[in-house]
């Protein structure tokens, strides 16, 4: 699937490539947890994923969608508890409104128009929670569920590294038909999961210890991975098949003029 290329017209002359939102991230790294540095680092490989798709990346600070084909949510922070009836006094880290607000009213309008949506780690997280599901706010503090560790390790030398572990995908889903295999090792680094899922959207890939680590929405063009096929050391087949779901998804997408 990801070997196929296509551009949608945008005249009778000329071609253009695909355009993908992918909301900005807003919270300034400069002295801050560790953990907001890291994605807002690889917010630029999640980008290159898409590109690799043939996909025109364009990162936006408002939920104006006119014209676009697509919306890519990636990792950040985590979501205020107060937006899915959590603990707020739960531990969590780069609480950003302004990033909450941007994330689900580009959701929300990408949803109205039809758009197909990615999401990538805390973009998992903001589909469930714009479809109203909930979140376990901290995997560590004990849900009976954590046998895998999820979080992201530290090297011994102050910097942050992926956790590998296994998930098994659901068939039938888009994941499994792309990836063709019933598991595979994925990079972790959150410490919030899906509690509730979301109205509308499926597990399709769990890990061992049933923390959910993909979703498909039933009707909308929707797919989401808790994992970061971003992360240095996985195989380029694995690392770009969420990506070629979604492009397929926006291929398939009537042109809009």
């Amino acid at each position: 699937m990801a070997g196929r290329r296509a551009r949608l017209p945008d005249n009778g002359d000329v071609t253009r490539l695909p355009r993908i939102a992918m909301p900005a991230r807003l919270s300034d790294a400069e002295g801050a947890d560790a953990r907001v540095g890291l994605a807002n680092a690889i917010f630029d490989d999640v980008a290159a994923l898409v590109r690799a798709e043939e996909l025109d990346v364009v990162v936006v600070r408002d939920a104006d969608l006119a014209g676009f084909d697509g919306v890519v949510l990636p990792g950040g922070g985590d979501i205020d508890p107060a937006r899915y009836g959590g603990d707020t006094a739960a531990s969590v880290y780069d609480v950003n409104p302004a990033q909450d607000d941007l994330d689900l009213a580009v959701v929300a309008a990408a949803v109205t128009a039809g758009l197909p949506i990615l999401g990538v780690c805390r973009g998992l997280q903001v589909l469930n929670v714009a479809f109203g599901g909930t979140l376990i706010e901290d995997i560590a503090a004990g849900e009976g569920v954590a046998a895998v560790r999820h979080t992201p390790g530290d090297d011994g030398c102050g910097a942050l590294e992926w956790t590998w572990h296994p998930v098994t995908i659901a068939s039938p889903s888009r994941l499994h038909a792309e990836v063709d295999a019933d598991e595979i090792a994925v990079a972790s680094g959150h410490h919030q999961a899906i509690r509730a899922l979301g109205e509308g959207l499926r597990a399709t890939a769990v890990a061992a210890d049933g923390i959910v680590e993909a979703v498909e929405h039933v009707e909308l063009p929707i797919i989401a991975v808790q994992w970061h096929p971003e992360a240095e050391g996985t195989p380029a087949h694995l690392a770009g098949a969420p990506f070629a779901v979604f492009a397929d998804l926006v291929r398939a997408r009537p042109v809009r003029r």
